[in-house]
């Protein structure tokens, strides 16, 4: 199995949850992230206060919530969010070392097949900061066409119909 080969698991381990932790003490990643400041210390609050071996339940609140895992462990999460009509996006491959390797493409890819196909939305939408010209790129390579410029973020959709010309 290559390096960029990926799975989304829906699983969630505590040792999954710790690795979120350390990613979210990054400024480097957290800065492309949409959470609160407190993000990082709620978490630890919760894998202190939980003693469970795995935790899926708290980190699919209202969402479906995914890690992201190559053959050598967990290397980012996911989440797909409904919002009316449509499912937002969010990803973050916590391990830097692996940034502009593929996984982000192949992670995406796969969660658009569980929103088109399995959550049934006709669209995906994807807000990314402004200066996060990485991921703009992702989604735009992936088919995603750009909506709308907002103050801090650049909107980004792509539709049932686009992803099935595109996988074709």
């Amino acid at each position: 199995m290559e390096i960029n080969s990926i799975v989304l698991s829906p699983e969630v381990y505590r040792s999954d949850a710790e690795k979120i932790a350390d990613w979210l003490s990054d400024e480097e990643i957290v800065k492309y992230l949409n959470e609160d400041n407190k993000a990082r210390e709620n978490l630890i609050n919760v894998i202190d206060r939980i003693n469970l071996p795995i935790l899926t339940h708290l980190f699919n609140n209202n969402c479906r919530f995914f890690t992201i895992k190559n053959p050598y462990g967990t290397i980012g999460f996911l989440r797909l969010i409904p919002k009316g009509e449509t499912i937002e996006i969010v990803i973050a491959v916590g391990e830097k070392e692996l940034w502009g390797k593929g996984i982000g493409h192949n992670a995406v890819m796969e969660a658009l097949k569980t929103a088109f196909f399995e959550m049934r939305t006709e669209k995906v939408v994807a807000k990314i900061k402004k200066d996060n010209k990485r991921s703009q790129n992702l989604v735009k390579g992936i088919g995603f066409r750009e909506i709308k410029k907002l103050e801090k973020e650049v909107e980004y959709h792509i539709t049932k119909e686009i992803f099935w010309k595109k996988a074709a």
